[in-house]
């Protein structure tokens, strides 16, 4: 090979290696440290601060009434160890299919309040994931279940939807201190009976929750599958979901200049994201994007970012096409 040739490959390979690499790290690395905490990860601008429960943990809530809203934390976001701020139900669990449901949800409350030292014994949950979970918890989730089945046929689609919404808390709560196996079951489940009471956002939710700590458990592959159901099920008030597949697509296009532009337009227009420390970093990939785009158009472009490793790589690459126009 010539050094023309030799000179016409680095030069073809050199804007798009650097694009490849540079300012993106692991999909994991773009998205909040678990070590930061609930709050630190997900809370938003003005809203009040969230307890943190334990170290490695992020929550993101659907609204308690819809499950639509995923920007601030609700009531089971929080991680105190005391209930007294959920007084139990007036009725006794014996009376009725809704004193059962009240129970379930006063039992899922307490749970998803409670820090995991405070959580109580643990059991097997032999009817779905089969891994521990709080015996409170298990006993949240009977309840509602059975209420839910005893309950009128006009009644069962909305306290359907209300069951899958406490499971949705359930799999964060589980998540946060990474009991995987758990947390995914719920996940799911969530998803699945909110698709069945047509709370498709509620139901695009779950996945997209759980594609993000997929991510963070290095199952990206899972990861994966989970977000493109997310976006498949609701693209409306679903940011989260094309975000994390902009940066797994983005890992995965190696080289490939057409995959790379593709992942950068899901994370540009995914929309602001469902905490102030994802849209964050979200702007700031955005810039690396914006930086390398010009970049490759002008010289000029390489001294528009304050990063000196940037500015070596892209000049660099420009002193390759000259010396390649000189050659000829």
């Amino acid at each position: 090979m010539t050094c023309k040739s030799i000179l016409a490959v680095c030069l073809a390979c050199a804007f798009t290696t650097a694009r490849a690499t540079g300012g993106f790290g692991s999909p994991a690395s773009a998205v909040p440290d678990p070590s930061r905490g609930a709050d630190g990860a997900w809370a938003q601008p003005g809203a009040p601060k969230v307890p943190v429960a334990r170290p490695r943990a992020e929550a993101v809530d659907a609204k308690p009434e819809t499950g639509e809203s995923a920007l601030a934390p609700g009531p089971a976001a929080t991680s105190a160890s005391s209930d007294t701020t959920v007084p139990p139900p007036v009725l006794p669990e014996s009376d009725g299919w809704e004193a059962q449901f009240a129970w379930g949800v006063y039992y899922s409350k307490r749970a998803c309040l409670a820090s995991e030292s405070a959580a109580g014994p643990w059991a097997s949950d032999w009817k779905g994931s089969r891994a521990g979970v709080p015996r409170q918890m298990l006993r949240a989730e009977d309840l509602l279940a059975s209420a839910v089945q005893a309950a009128p046929q006009q009644h069962q689609r909305v306290k359907l939807a209300e069951r899958a919404l406490r499971l949705y808390y359930h799999a964060k709560w589980l998540a946060e201190r990474n009991h995987a196996t758990a947390a995914e079951w719920r996940y799911r489940e969530a998803s699945r009976l909110a698709r069945q009471t047509r709370r498709n956002v509620l139901a695009a939710h779950s996945l997209g929750r759980l594609g993000y700590f997929l991510i963070h458990w290095r199952r990206l592959h899972e990861a994966k599958e989970a977000l493109h159901e997310s976006q498949r099920i609701s693209a409306k008030s679903n940011p989260l979901a094309p975000y994390l597949l902009g940066l797994l697509e983005r890992q995965d296009a190696g080289k490939d200049t057409v995959r790379i532009l593709a992942a950068e337009e899901l994370i540009i227009n995914a929309g602001e994201q469902p905490s102030s420390d994802l849209e964050a970093e979200r702007q700031r990939l955005m810039q690396v994007i914006g930086f390398w785009r010009h970049a490759e158009t002008s010289l000029q472009g390489c001294f528009d970012i304050a990063d000196s490793a940037y500015v070596v790589i892209c000049t660099f690459s420009h002193l390759l096409l000259h010396v390649r126009k000189v050659m000829g």
